[in-house]
């Protein structure tokens, strides 16, 4: 049972890192695979995305997960649909916020995001950066999961 469960894991990593090999540039310090690995691992699958930007002017420094999902319209849980990019560039520097709703795309399905600052670990520089992660579909992770999840993904990866 736990070989269908790598291969699927696999996939998702492959997914990820095939989709941020023409990504921008993260700042200096932050390993990339590792990155897209730890995302991979932790929220990985093809109705994953994560993209993130500088605070300041909302250049996009990283994106990675499912092509789909990144480039879809889907509900904000409040009235707006839109894209996970857009959401960034609409919350880049404000506090961060987690949340889950039904996505109407299909019986079942849900979608969950969650939006921040990237967190700073302890003796590491400020870096200023803004993050959105989102799932969407039968088995998405509710926003707070994902808050964690994500977040945890940046430590591992020397945020």
């Amino acid at each position: 049972m736990t070989r269908p469960r790598m291969k699927s894991g696999a996939l998702a990593v492959l997914a990820l890192a095939g989709l941020t090999a023409c990504s921008p540039k993260l700042p200096d310090g932050i390993d990339e695979t590792v990155l897209a690995q730890s995302i991979g691992r932790q929220i990985g699958s093809g109705s994953t995305c994560v993209v993130i930007a500088e605070a300041a002017g909302g250049k996009l420094v990283w994106r990675g997960g499912g092509y789909v999902t990144c480039a879809r319209d889907l509900p904000t849980c409040d009235g707006v649909v839109t894209t996970a990019e857009k959401l960034l560039q609409a919350n880049l520097g404000k506090p961060a916020r987690f949340f889950s709703c039904e996505s109407g795309s299909a019986p079942g399905n849900t979608v969950g995001w969650a939006i921040g600052p990237v967190p700073t670990g302890a003796g590491k520089p400020a870096r200023n950066l803004t993050y959105v992660a989102v799932m969407e579909g039968e088995r998405a992770l509710p926003g707070l999961e994902i808050k964690d999840r994500v977040e945890q993904a940046f430590e591992k990866a020397g945020f």
